[in-house]
């Protein structure tokens, strides 16, 4: 009777034995398993996350130019001028200003009423607008995941817009805006190219570099934006919105 409890405790420590063999050899394949599957997914995650980042900002800059032109189109605002660049810089005119340069017989800008041209910046009747200093981009903020192209480390430095309610306004200067011809089109339009602080710095962001992650916005002299995301494998900008 002793010899038979006596080998029923052998056999159940041999199967315990066993079963903890089992569970721990089960744990290294598991183990395994999340080691090749976190190697194979984890760059397509980052790479998607990377991606999200820079087409927030895109779509945060889109909505942030049609606000403006939304002010401009209510009357608040005659004119607006957009300078697209590391720093976004926003400048307005008043209606009656505006009525005063592009209207008047006695124009204080008759260089800019003949030629239906915007000065820059706080010049020919604009106002800069601090209250949207906070948008910049790059080195000078530390909140942005973007680098920008054109911007104070390129040549031209600026992109810069002048948003009217029929368009007939252009910038005074064009060949210094960052400028593509439109495939559709066959037109010069505006452009503005952002690039991942993960894969390039200020100076590197530029159209026609190789990096992945970069996006581009164009727009016409009435604001109408096209979005565009640059595919590494067939080195092409290809068009996503607009």
């Amino acid at each position: 009777m002793i010899l038979l409890q006596i080998h029923k405790q052998e056999k159940h420590l041999r199967q315990e034995s066993h079963h903890k063999a089992f569970t721990i050899l089960e744990l290294l394949v598991v183990l395994a398993v999340l080691g090749v599957f976190s190697a194979i997914a984890y760059p397509n995650i980052s790479s998607w996350i990377t991606d999200r980042e820079v087409k927030k900002e895109v779509y945060e800059t889109v909505t942030f130019i049609k606000e403006r032109k939304a002010e401009v189109t209510s009357g608040k605002y005659g004119m607006v001028q957009v300078l697209l660049n590391d720093q976004l810089e926003v400048f307005t005119m008043s209606p009656e200003k505006f009525s005063d340069i592009y209207k008047d017989f006695s124009s204080p800008y008759p260089s800019h009423k003949q030629n239906y041209t915007c000065g820059f910046s706080n010049t020919a009747g604009f106002t800069i607008e601090s209250k949207y200093a906070s948008h910049d981009f790059g080195i000078n903020a530390s909140d942005s995941n973007v680098n920008v192209y054109p911007s104070a480390y390129h040549n031209p430095m600026r992109t810069a817009i002048c948003i009217t309610k029929d368009g007939s306004i252009d910038y005074f200067r064009p060949n210094q805006n960052f400028q593509i011809n439109d495939a559709a089109t066959g037109k010069k339009v505006d452009a503005f190219v952002f690039c991942s602080k993960t894969n390039t710095k200020d100076s590197w962001c530029k159209y026609n570099s190789n990096y992945d992650f970069r996006y581009m916005i164009t727009l016409d002299r009435f604001q109408n934006i096209k979005i565009f995301k640059y595919n590494k494998k067939k080195n092409k900008w290809m068009k996503i919105d607009g």
